[in-house]
């Protein structure tokens, strides 16, 4: 017997976008939604897809099921949301109601949503560290840092509150490094997404392969 499939209306995915678009601020590499799924696009080829989904009927879109994929290690971490983990009151746990395609939060009140959107930014803050594990991307795809390139990243981590300022770093490493290097620098990093776009920040694959034996991850 064929499973049918059931998919939450354009009202109930234009609802979910307000929790959905906030996880995308916090996180780099949201490209944001594509029919009925968000996306994602990390370090070393990292897709991420997130869809709505239900736990008892097709009524009740109450769960976010997100999975990372790479051409190199296919799917290789999934992770399950539920709503109804973040209710205040067990006896009304909050959930999409999608009923003949008229969306409506059901007990939102009780909803903590700023915890689910903190895991759910903590995951795929994990993510981006995963990236240069030599099971999800070639050796060869992120560079071996010099001792002065690990410093550069120490100093913005510790000093910039991670920011990869380049006036910032060439006034304190002016001695060891030209401000058109620097800035070079700063700009292969970005395209290879080990910074963020500007405002560049650090990302967590940086910071790994900033840290000895980084690079070696298990």
């Amino acid at each position: 017997m064929t499973a049918l499939l059931f998919y939450p209306s354009f009202d109930a995915l234009r609802l979910a976008n307000t929790l959905l678009d906030e996880i995308g601020k916090q996180t780099p590499g949201y490209e944001g939604r594509v029919g009925a799924a968000w996306y994602w696009r990390l370090p070393g080829g990292i897709l991420v897809t997130a869809r709505l989904g239900y736990t008892v009927t097709e009524e009740r879109w109450d769960v976010l099921h997100a999975q990372a994929t790479t051409p190199r290690a296919g799917t290789f971490s999934t992770a399950d949301f539920p709503f109804a983990a973040y209710a205040t009151s067990a006896a009304s746990p909050p959930f999409i109601h999608d009923m003949q395609g008229v969306a409506e939060w059901s007990n939102r009140l009780y909803f903590q949503m700023g915890r689910l959107i903190e895991d759910t930014v903590q995951w795929l803050g994990m993510l981006h560290a995963v990236a240069i594990s030599p099971q999800v991307s070639p050796p060869a795809s992120f560079p071996a840092l010099s001792p002065l390139e690990r410093r550069l990243v120490r100093y913005a981590l510790e000093e910039l509150e991670g920011h990869f300022t380049v006036k910032a770093l060439h006034q304190a490493f002016r001695d060891e490094i030209s401000r058109a290097r620097l800035s070079g620098l700063a700009q292969a990093w970005e395209a290879k997404e080990l910074l963020t776009k500007r405002p560049r920040r650090v990302t967590y694959a940086l910071r790994l392969l900033a840290e000895e034996g980084g690079a070696a991850l298990p």
